[in-house]
């Protein structure tokens, strides 16, 4: 990617946080006579370009869920780098570049590091706190999102409906019901914010995860405004976690009335049918996707090692130490058997044995990459992995024994949030 493309998205980002085009360009050339990396260089222009499309609701074609997933596999150390040429540079405490930082280090599954800029500014700016709220509620911390809100409006800043979309995700995340409710009631009786359907669909979420699906459903029946996919979507996801198939496939068919070719549903739909032991309706609903040229996308898990991401799938056999990751798999879920650990079969959604489904959930890509970061990362270091869809329960258990038996911190993202294992215990405290 040339200097062109560089400077022009680094004055788009600095635009986007209401920089003045003299301090864009001072900026700007100040990166541009910074001696990076090209590698560093050109893989923080490209972070930088797929949060902007996502900040202003933009949708960039040429990048997809894999390319995305290398951009945050390798911003943490682009991150580091620039962080230290700004220091170096006195740029430090300015509050547009900061939070271009919170952004990155949230991003990249370290927290700390973002919660340490955020502190770092003396007079923190609206988007400043907007950027830190915003990565405390993608890692599920929804006390401390919330308590950054009140913060702000302590200190007199209005919340806008960005601010709330944030806070009322945090608490979805956290399952922060009862603080949930509240603000979404005081967003417009207190802070004159009218309810928009982002908001509905967080409050939908926050619901249906908690198991209050008909509370859920009044909500949507209640809505001024008429529901989204994303609405119905987040419904359809809480009847799948909490196994209301009746409910599920009403919502379902609600969605391919509108949306025929989202496969997503067909999945949904026939997962819970699996899971239910339904496995003729499962079979037709897969039957009837594959009938439409439909397809599943594949899980996938990302992890970066010596400036390259690897990618791995389920019984993934494709890697150049592929020998050395499976034996090394089987010897760590022995050692976790003996410490406890139970698979999941629940989660193999296929009418087939037990040994089987054993089998099958042992070798899914979230084992293979994690293993395959225990091979190659220096002791001590934590594993980052990311993930294309939402961790199966198995994995996720798994992923708690394997840190506690390696002493070894493991941070996974997935579609929906961060989740950060360490000694046996999960940020998320198994509510996802």
């Amino acid at each position: 990617m040339d200097d062109g493309n560089w400077s022009f998205s680094l004055s788009l980002l600095l635009l986007r946080f209401q920089y003045s085009k003299a301090k864009a360009r001072q900026f700007e050339m100040f990166v541009l006579s910074v001696q990076v990396h090209h590698y560093q260089k050109t893989r923080l222009l490209q972070f930088f370009r797929y949060e902007l499309s996502t900040i202003l609701g933009g949708v960039d074609s040429k990048i997809n869920f894999s390319t995305a997933s290398s951009f945050y596999l390798a911003a943490e150390r682009t991150a580091k780098g620039i962080h230290g040429c700004i220091v170096i540079s006195g740029f430090n405490s300015d509050v547009a570049i900061a939070t271009a930082l919170i952004i990155a280090y949230a991003k990249s599954g370290r927290l700390d590091a973002s919660h340490d800029v955020f502190h770092e500014l003396k007079n923190p700016d609206m988007i400043a706190r907007t950027a830190v709220l915003a990565g405390y509620a993608m890692h599920g911390h929804g006390k401390e999102a919330v308590n950054i809100f009140n913060l702000m409006v302590k200190e007199g800043l209005e919340p806008d409906h960005v601010i709330f979309t944030h806070l009322l995700n945090a608490c979805s995340h956290s399952g922060l019901v009862i603080e949930g409710k509240k603000y979404f009631e005081v967003m417009s009786s207190v802070y004159g914010v009218e309810p928009r359907v982002d908001h509905y669909s967080c409050m939908v979420d926050l619901l249906g995860r908690s198991g209050l699906l008909e509370e859920a459903c009044e909500l949507i029946q209640s809505m001024p405004i008429k529901p989204n996919a994303a609405v119905w979507g987040a419904l359809l996801g809480a009847c799948r976690i909490h196994n209301n198939t009746e409910l599920g496939k009403k919502v379902a068919e609600r969605l391919l009335e509108s949306d025929p070719l989202d496969p997503r549903i067909y999945i949904i739909l026939s997962n819970m049918y699996s899971a239910a032991g339904l496995w003729t309706d499962a079979s037709r609903v897969r039957a009837l996707m594959k009938d439409r040229g439909l397809r599943k996308s594949p899980g996938c898990s990302f992890i970066e090692h010596e400036n390259e991401v690897h990618r791995f799938v389920v019984d993934d056999r494709s890697h150049p130490e592929s020998a050395k990751i499976h034996a090394r798999l089987e010897e760590l879920i022995e050692k976790m058997r003996q410490t406890g650990f139970i698979p999941k079969t629940e989660f193999v959604l296929h009418d087939v044995d037990q040994e089987v489904k054993e089998d099958m959930i042992n070798k899914h890509s979230e084992k293979l990459a994690i293993v395959f970061g225990l091979l190659v990362k220096a002791a001590g270091l934590p594993i980052m992995i990311t993930n294309n869809l939402r961790i199966c329960g198995d994995c996720h258990s798994a992923a708690k024994f394997m840190s506690l038996i390696e002493k070894r911190k493991i941070i996974i993202r997935d579609s929906k949030r961060f989740h950060h294992f360490t000694d046996g215990l999960c940020s998320c405290g198994d509510y996802w």
